[in-house]
């Protein structure tokens, strides 16, 4: 048999016989589901006494790739807000899903308020302090409300 003849029944028979390193039997990885890895809180309290008054919510909660997250806003001893959806995309390092809600302040408040992400396994934010004397007061709601 010729040398050519040989190299080539060689390359076909371990061709044959090692069918794991065809391309059509490579699967892809697979990128396994969103994990929410932290989430953060602020609130930015009316800087006067006057009121009704405006505060400033902000939220940024931090996955593992992109997709819709699902947050209720939670008052220390008191009511829940939400559900509320909002959408994780690329950031810096990393995935993040951030928001920020306007919140009229009607009257006198000294209260907490943290994120409770859902299907998170228990992820909540810090407690961030809401607080306004109103000491003028005009009337109003001061309760964290969708929107």
């Amino acid at each position: 048999m010729n040398k050519r003849l040989s190299t080539f029944i060689t390359v076909a028979a371990l061709a044959l016989s090692t069918p794991a390193f065809a391309v059509n039997d490579l699967a892809p990885p697979t990128e396994g589901k969103m994990k929410v890895k932290s989430a953060q809180l602020g609130i930015k309290s009316p800087a006067s006494n006057v009121c009704p008054a405006q505060a400033t919510v902000k939220g940024w909660i931090f996955t593992t790739k992109p997709g819709t997250v699902q947050y209720m806003l939670v008052r220390k001893g008191g009511s829940v807000a939400g559900p509320f959806s909002v959408q994780a995309k690329k950031a810096h390092s990393g995935y993040m899903a951030e928001f920020s809600r306007n919140l009229t302040i009607g009257t006198a408040i000294d209260a907490e308020y943290r994120i409770a992400v859902s299907n998170s396994g228990g992820v909540v934010s810090n407690w961030a302090p809401l607080k306004a004397n109103c000491s003028i007061g005009l009337g109003g709601n001061q309760e964290l409300q969708g929107g």
